[in-house]
C-alpha cells in the first residue's frame, strides 16, 4: 500500500487516504502514509466503499483551492507512469470535441481491454467502468452529488455511471492508460472432485470474495428498481452476466455452497428493498 501511495503521489497534487473502520489498529500504517505526505481520514466503523470515497471527496471539496479532478483509487491499485496525465489529456480532448465528460477511465485493466462504447466526435467513449482509477471532474460531483452510500459496496460505480448517463454525461476512454488492479481471485476449476484443464494447463475461474455475492446480487436488484425502466438493456445484460457467472462458479469453483447462500440471501433482501450494510 505504501508503494502504491508513493507512486500515486508522483502523479497528483494531493492524496487523501480513508481508513474505513479497520478492525485492527491501523495507526502505524496510517502514520507512515501521513509521513509520505498523504492526508489521512479515519471512519469510526466500516461504512462501505461509497461512504469511504465520499469522505475523501468531501475533504477535498472543503479545501479553499479545489483541484479540477478527483481520481478514485482502491488501496491495491497501482498506476503506470503517466497514467493521470493520459486521463487528463483524454478529458481535454473530449471537452475540445464538445463531448460532455462525466468520467475518464483507462484503456485497459491488468492488460485486459475495458468496455467500450461508440466513437463520438472522434472521442472513444466507454461503457460502464470500474471505480478504481477513475478520473471525475469536480463540477460533475458538485452537480450530481457523491456516490450512493446506501449500496455499501458493489454497484456503486454502476450507479454513478448510470446517473451520469441519465444527465447526458459520457464515460471517456484514455486508450494509452493502463491500471494494475486485481479483478477477483483465480481458482482452479473442479468438477466431480477432479481438477479441469484446457490445452494441458489448469482451467481457472475467477471469483469474488464469498461475502460479496450478497451485495452483488442484492444491489443488482436495487439498481434495476432505480434505473431499470430508463436503462432496460443495461439492466437485462447485467442480470444475465451475474447469473451466468453464478452458474459457472457454482458448478466449478470451491466454496460453492457459501457463495450460493450469500447470493440467495442478497436476492431475498433485494426483493425486499433492503439497502445499506448487510444485517447481522
Amino acid at each position: 500500500m505504501l508503494a502504491n501511495a508513493a507512486a500515486l503521489l508522483k502523479q497528483v497534487d494531493a492524496v487523501v487516504v480513508v481508513d474505513d473502520g479497520s478492525p485492527q489498529d491501523p495507526t502505524r500504517i496510517l502514520d507512515e502514509l501521513a509521513g509520505l505526505g498523504c492526508h489521512v481520514e479515519r471512519l469510526a466503523e466500516n461504512s462501505g466503499i461509497a461512504a469511504a470515497l465520499n469522505a475523501g471527496i468531501s475533504t477535498v471539496l472543503s479545501w479553499a483551492t479545489k483541484p479540477d479532478y478527483i481520481l478514485t483509487m482502491d488501496q491495491d491499485s497501482l498506476l503506470d507512469d503517466g497514467y493521470v496525465a493520459a486521463l487528463q489529456t483524454a478529458a481535454a480532448a473530449a471537452l475540445a470535441a464538445e463531448v460532455p465528460v462525466g468520467m475518464v477511465a483507462p484503456g485497459s485493466v491488468r492488460g485486459l481491454p475495458v468496455r467500450r462504447g461508440p466513437v463520438m466526435n472522434g472521442v472513444q467513449l466507454g461503457g460502464e467502468p470500474i471505480q478504481s482509477g477513475l478520473l471525475i471532474p469536480i463540477p460533475v460531483l458538485e452537480q450530481l452529488g457523491l456516490f450512493q452510500s446506501s449500496l455499501f459496496i458493489d454497484g456503486v460505480d454502476s450507479e454513478f455511471y448510470l446517473r451520469c448517463t441519465a444527465d447526458g454525461l459520457r464515460a471517456v476512454i484514455a486508450p494509452d492508460a493502463a491500471l494494475d488492479h486485481a479483478l477477483g481471485t483465480p481458482a482452479t476449476a473442479r468438477l466431480f472432485g477432479r481438477d479441469l484443464s484446457f490445452g494441458g494447463k489448469p482451467l481457472k475461474v475467477r471469483t469474488a470474495a464469498d461475502w460479496r455475492y450478497y451485495y452483488l446480487f442484492r444491489n443488482r436488484i436495487l439498481l434495476a428498481r432505480q434505473y431499470g425502466r430508463r436503462f432496460t438493456l443495461w439492466t437485462l445484460k447485467g442480470f444475465l452476466a451475474d447469473y451466468r457467472h453464478l452458474a459457472i462458479v457454482t458448478l466449478l469453483a470451491p466454496r460453492r455452497q457459501v457463495r450460493l447462500a450469500n447470493a440467495l440471501n442478497g436476492i431475498r433482501d433485494g426483493m425486499r428493498g433492503l439497502s445499506g450494510r448487510r444485517p447481522s
